[in-house]
Order: C-alpha cells, then sequence, then structure tokens
C-alpha cells in the first residue's frame, strides 16, 4: 500500500498496474463530484442544442476537440484522481495526445482505437513501446438504457480480430470467390460488418456519475447498448480522451503524423483548434504534458 498521505486510491500502483495490464481498464471512481458532473452535463447539454439541434437518440453527434474549445470543461482531465490513475498507468511523463471529442448518444459498433491506424500503414499499437489509453468520462450513470461502455476483458492482449474485416469492408484483400458472393447476395455473405462473435466474454462496465474510465487503446469495446426491450429515451453524453506513455524514439512523432494526416478523418479539427493554450498551461500545472 502506498503510504503518501494524499494517495487517492486504497490498491496500490502495483495492484492498479498488475489489473489495468490483465483486464485492459481502470475505473477511477468519483474522480469529479456528482455536482460537478451536473454543472458539466448542463453546459454540455445546452451545447449539442446550439449545434444539433435535432436530437436523433440512433445517430451519433460529436464536436472535435472540446478542450481546445470548451476550457471550461479542462478540470475532467486535469483532476487530481484522474492525473494520478493516467500515471501509475502510463508513467510519470505521459502525454495527453490530439483531438478530444464530445459525444451525445453514441452506440457505436465494436471497435478499438488502433485498427484504423494499423489499416491505414501506422500500426502504432503493434509496438513493444505501445501504451495508450483512451479516457472516457460519462455524464451519467449507466442504465437499463445504456450510457456507459462494453468491454472485453484481456482483448487487448490478443491480435486484433478486426484488423481483416475492417480491410475486405474497404475491399482490401478480398479473395475472388468472397467478391463474387458479396455480388450475388447483396453484400450479405460473408458479413464482415458483424463483429457480434469477437463481443464473447464482453460486459457492460457499471459507471456513475463522477468515475472515468481508463481503457487500453487495444481493446475492443463499444458503447453499452439499451438492455432488449427498453427504448432508448435519455440524452447519453461523454467527454473522450486520448494519453500515451512517451514510448521510444518516433511513437509520438509518427502517431502525430497521422493525426495530422488526411488518413484520420478528425484531421481538421487539430488543424484548426490546436489543443494549446489553456489546456496546455492546466496540463502542465497538473505534471503532463498536452500535446
Amino acid at each position: 500500500m502506498n503510504t503518501i498521505s494524499n494517495y487517492p486510491f486504497t490498491q496500490s500502483p502495483e495492484a492498479i498496474r498488475a489489473s489495468f495490464r490483465k483486464k485492459g481498464y481502470f475505473l477511477v471512481k468519483r474522480a469529479l463530484s456528482r455536482k460537478r458532473v451536473l454543472e458539466i452535463r448542463e453546459n454540455v447539454l445546452s451545447i449539442f442544442q446550439r449545434q444539433f439541434p435535432k436530437e436523433d437518440f440512433d445517430k451519433a453527434d460529436v464536436i472535435f476537440n472540446y478542450t481546445g474549445l470548451f476550457p471550461q470543461f479542462l478540470d475532467v482531465v486535469t483532476n487530481e484522481r484522474i492525473v494520478a490513475a493516467l500515471k501509475i498507468i502510463l508513467g510519470e511523463d505521459y502525454v495527453l495526445m490530439p483531438p478530444s471529442s464530445m459525444i451525445r448518444n453514441s452506440f457505436w459498433n465494436l471497435h478499438t482505437d488502433v485498427t484504423t491506424m494499423a489499416i491505414e500503414g501506422y500500426p502504432i499499437g503493434k509496438r513493444p513501446d505501445f501504451t495508450g489509453v483512451a479516457i472516457g468520462t460519462y455524464l451519467q450513470d449507466s442504465s437499463e438504457q445504456g450510457g456507459g461502455m462494453f468491454v472485453v476483458p484481456g482483448s487487448h492482449l490478443k491480435k486484433d480480430p478486426l484488423e481483416t474485416p475492417k480491410k475486405k469492408m474497404k475491399g482490401i484483400g478480398v479473395p475472388l470467390w468472397e467478391k463474387m458472393l458479396r455480388k450475388l447476395t447483396g453484400n450479405r455473405f460473408p458479413q464482415y460488418e458483424d463483429f457480434s462473435a469477437y463481443e464473447k466474454g464482453g460486459q457492460d462496465l457499471a459507471s456513475k456519475m463522477g468515475d472515468i474510465l481508463i481503457i487500453d487503446m487495444r481493446i475492443l469495446h463499444r458503447g453499452s447498448q439499451p438492455q432488449e426491450g427498453v427504448k432508448k429515451t435519455d440524452t447519453k453524453l461523454g467527454l473522450f480522451n486520448l494519453a500515451a506513455a512517451p514510448g521510444d524514439g518516433d511513437l509520438i512523432e509518427k502517431w502525430m503524423e497521422f493525426l495530422y494526416s488526411d488518413l484520420y478523418h478528425a484531421s481538421y479539427a487539430i488543424k484548426e483548434n490546436g489543443n494549446d493554450g489553456p489546456l496546455k498551461e492546466a496540463a502542465k500545472k497538473a505534471g503532463f504534458t498536452a500535446l
């Protein structure tokens, strides 16, 4: 057990690191107060209402670079508990990567956060010096309507099963007989788009308002879905960031090269609204680097 008087966790750093390495996630309980999350939620609801007046519970709305556009939310990534957890998992000199995102009603399919990079020629997640995490701050309790994260524990330690089907969805490496079958069946077989088989062993994480989830970017995950027969009636909101250990040599440089390239779908947000100014100053005070 860590003996430092202001250490914010009951588990030792060694136990937290070991659990994260095995499972691929760590839930930081009560990183933000319920009162503070309610304040953030009210503001975020107003922002989405202005930018996306028509809400669709079956369609995700995304605003990129919230840390640059809305510095009033910087405590999401600079509060004591999340910084302490990230330093345990990533090391004292961790880096907050661009971009950040604010998402309303995300119920996307199963994915990892490194598959696209690998397909586009940046297999950063396969490097032995890679330790990258996604940070999810949900602005509501998880419930029968979802509002949290579904993960497949331990999947980050295995070969990415989505790389091949996602390549084939882009027409890469598709055998002739599969092309013929897809054409004859109206793309119904083989069904590259169905990832349900890879959800085996997965679970919805029970998160509460004020908890912040850290997941290995290589883990299979998606937004938690409503339970069977439950209708979506509540707005689901989340703030998301990426952070990484510096790694060796050119890891961060290569990652940034991808993020600024046209291969990355949100590169425009990084170029137009760089994570600088208030974010970098807040990061410096909190003891980490923001790019």
